[in-house]
């Protein structure tokens, strides 16, 4: 019995001095990606020091788009947003729009498109990327999709 009680007051002091979970302030893992037929986004640090973090404030990252898909596309459009916990709604972060200059090798190894660094604040959860194309021959119809990450 006296065991049980030492072993109890032991588990509960270690619970106060080494806390098991904490606020996270970065994306979970570094680098982070997602990946469907169509498209690879890659999260990851910084590729230029021309923007420090502010701790607490909000954390700095990269972002690669890389088409690993078999059709003949034109990029229309790459958008980020993030959310806020005091609000319903999402708050941009960056939108490319004027995509005509980008031409896409299907063959290529490099990204498509590359943002080289972007603030992140550390209270939001999502990062929801939307990539907008459409097929070479047939501009009226778009295709849309969404990556989310989570932080």
């Amino acid at each position: 019995m006296n065991f049980i009680k030492v072993f109890i007051f032991f588990t509960f002091l270690s619970f106060l001095l080494f806390p098991i979970s904490g606020i996270a302030s970065a994306l979970e893992k570094l680098p982070s990606s997602e990946k469907t037929d169509q498209w690879e986004i890659l999260i990851d640090k910084p590729k230029n020091e021309d923007v420090e973090p502010k701790p607490d404030v909000y954390n700095i990252y990269s972002m690669d788009v890389q088409y690993i898909g078999n059709e003949n596309i034109k990029l229309e459009r790459v958008e980020a947003y993030r959310d806020d916990p005091n609000s319903s709604y999402d708050f941009e972060l960056f939108t490319v729009a004027d995509m005509d200059d980008v031409k896409i090798d299907k063959n290529s190894k490099q990204p498509i498109f590359s943002h080289q660094n972007f603030p992140f604040s550390v209270q939001a959860k999502k990062l929801k990327v939307i990539i907008t194309w459409a097929n070479e021959g047939d501009s009226a119809r778009k295709y849309r999709e969404e990556f989310i990450f989570k932080q």
